[in-house]
C-alpha cells in the first residue's frame, strides 16, 4: 500500500513485487473496503467425519494392525450413508499418528517363552555391570558371500535408487557361506572357529572343550558364566553333562537361557558388527570370507564389546517392562 499512495500504477507494483497484477488490484480494493490488507479467515470444506468417527477409524487401525486403507475405508462406510474417500480414511489415520510401515520380523514368542524370558530378567534384575562382565556369550552363525541376509544401507536420493553403488547384488543359485562358532566377553573377543561340517553333540562338546572352556578361562576365569542359547544340540545329554560335570566341580556357572531370545545376547549384534566390517573388503568365495571373518574378528575393537554388553542391564529392564515381550532394541 505504500507503493499504491506513492502514486505507483498497479502495473508497476507487480512487476516491483513479482506478483499478478490482479492481485495488487483485489488488496487495493480490499484496503479501500475493508480496511485490512489480509482477506478474511475462510472455514474451508467442512469436515466429513466427526471427531467421534475419526476417533472410531484410528480404532479399526489399532484392533488388527495388518488392515489395508482400502479395508479401514469399507468397514467404515457400512455404517455411512455419504461414504468417504480412501484419501480422508489415510488423512485420519496420519492425524492420529498412525502410518504405513514395513513390520519387523521377529522370533514367535508363544505365551511360555515371554513367561521364561519375564523370569530371566527377574533373577538378572539385580545384575551390575561387574557380574555381565563374568559372563561369556557364545553362538553360532552363517556369513553368506552373497546377498546378505542383514539389513544393508545406503544413503542416496530417490533419483538414485539403481545406481550399483546402491545395490546389493545377489546370485542366481547359493553363491556360499560360512558357518562360524564364536565367544566374547567384556575383556575382548575369544576364540572363532570355522564348521565345515553339519554341527552335532559331538562336535559341540569339543568346541565346548577345546574353545568355549578354554577362552572363557582365559579371559574371565575359572568360575565364568558360560552363557548358550537352547539350539537343541546344547542341551544333548553328552553336552549337558560335561558342562553339569563342570559347574558341579565350580570351574563355572551355566546360565538359564529362555528360549526363542535371540535378540537379549550382544553376540548377536556383534554378528551384525563383524557382518558389516567383513563386506567392505568384498569376499569373493568362502576361502576369501573365511580369511576376512578372522582379521576382522580380532580387529573388533574393546570400545564396541564394552558398549553391546552395557547395554544389559537396560535389557533386563526392557524385557521387564514388556512382561517377556518384544521391546524396541534401538531405544535400548
Amino acid at each position: 500500500m505504500l507503493l499504491h499512495r506513492r502514486g505507483e500504477s498497479e502495473r508497476c507494483i507487480a512487476k516491483e513485487l513479482k506478483i499478478s497484477k490482479n492481485a495488487v488490484h483485489r488488496t487495493i480494493e480490499r484496503v479501500h473496503s475493508t480496511g485490512r490488507i489480509k482477506s478474511k479467515f475462510r472455514s474451508g470444506r467442512p469436515r466429513i467425519t466427526s471427531k467421534k468417527q475419526d476417533e472410531f477409524i484410528a480404532i479399526i487401525s489399532k484392533r488388527d494392525r495388518k488392515l489395508t486403507a482400502p479395508e479401514i475405508r469399507s468397514e467404515v462406510n457400512q455404517s455411512r450413508d455419504n461414504p468417504i474417500s480412501l484419501t480422508t480414511v489415510k488423512r485420519r489415520l496420519r492425524d492420529a499418528n498412525l502410518f504405513g510401515r514395513v513390520a519387523i520380523r521377529k522370533p514367535l514368542l508363544r505365551p511360555i517363552n515371554k513367561k521364561k524370558r519375564l523370569q530371566w530378567a527377574r533373577r538378572h534384575e539385580s545384575w551390575t555391570i561387574e557380574d555381565w562382565k563374568k559372563v561369556l556369550w557364545t553362538d553360532e552363525s552363517k556369513f553368506e558371500i552373497f546377498g546378505s541376509k542383514r539389513r544393508v544401507f545406503v544413503r542416496r536420493s530417490n533419483k538414485e535408487k539403481m545406481l550399483e553403488q546402491c545395490a546389493i547384488p545377489t546370485v542366481k543359485h547359493d553363491g556360499g557361506s560360512v558357518m562360524v562358532w564364536g565367544c566374547v566377553s567384556m575383556t575382548s573377543v575369544g576364540d572363532l572357529i570355522r564348521i565345515d561340517e553339519k554341527m552335532n553333540k559331538e562336535m559341540y562338546k569339543r568346541i565346548l572343550e577345546q574353545h568355549a572352556i578354554p577362552s572363557g578361562y582365559r579371559l574371565i576365569g575359572r568360575g565364568f558364566i558360560l552363557q548358550q542359547d537352547n539350539d537343541p544340540k546344547h542341551s544333548y545329554k553328552l553336552c549337558r553333562e560335561y558342562v553339569e560335570h563342570l559347574q558341579e566341580e565350580e570351574n563355572l556357572k551355566n546360565m538359564i537361557w529362555p528360549p526363542q531370545s535371540p535378540d537379549l545376547s550382544p553376540i548377536e549384534l556383534l554378528w551384525e558388527e563383524l557382518d558389516r566390517n567383513v563386506r567392505q573388503h568384498c569376499p569373493s568365495s568362502k576361502e576369501h570370507m573365511w580369511r576376512l571373518l578372522n582379521e576382522c574378528w580380532k580387529n573388533i575393537t574393546q570400545e564396541t564389546i564394552e558398549k553391546l554388553i552395557q547395554r544389559m542391564p537396560r535389557i533386563v529392564q526392557a524385557v521387564k517392562k514388556s512382561k517377556g515381550g518384544y521391546f524396541d532394541e534401538k531405544a535400548v
